[in-house]
C-alpha cells in the first residue's frame, strides 16, 4: 500500500515481495491544484490513464517525498496489465477516500521541497 496513504477500517491493500510499483511524482506546479485528498487520487488516476509515472521493484515513496507509489502485480497478460491494476486500485483508493474510510497525509507528502523538481 502506498506509504502516504491509510485505510481507517478494514484491510487495506496486500503488498508481496513480488509486486511491481507504478511511482507517481509530483511538481511544486500541481501542488498548487492538490488541496484536498479527493483532488489528489484524481489527479494519480489522471496520471496513470496517461501513463505518466516509473515503474521499479521496490516503492519510491518510502525514500522520497513529492511521489506516491501504488503497487501492482507482476507484469501479465491480462487487459491491461500492470496499468489496469494500478487504474483499479486508485479507483478503489477514490471510493474509499469520498466514503472517509481513506485519507492521504499531504501534509507530510509534501512537507519538503520535491527531491527532483522536473
Amino acid at each position: 500500500m502506498s506509504y502516504y496513504i491509510t485505510i481507517h477500517h478494514g484491510s487495506g491493500v496486500d503488498e508481496r515481495p513480488e509486486n511491481m510499483w507504478l511511482n507517481i511524482t509530483f511538481t511544486i506546479k500541481d501542488h498548487f491544484y492538490l488541496r484536498t485528498d479527493g483532488a489528489l487520487i484524481c489527479f494519480i488516476i489522471e496520471r496513470i490513464r496517461e501513463r505518466k509515472f516509473k515503474v521499479s521493484t521496490e516503492p519510491k515513496d518510502r525514500k522520497v517525498r513529492w511521489c506516491i507509489s501504488i503497487p501492482v502485480s507482476k507484469l501479465h497478460k491480462t487487459m491491461g496489465g500492470a496499468v489496469a491494476d494500478a487504474l483499479q486500485l486508485a479507483e478503489w483508493y477514490k471510493v474509499q477516500i469520498l466514503n472517509g474510510n481513506a485519507s492521504i497525509n499531504r501534509k507530510l507528502l509534501f512537507d519538503r521541497k520535491p527531491f527532483k523538481e522536473v
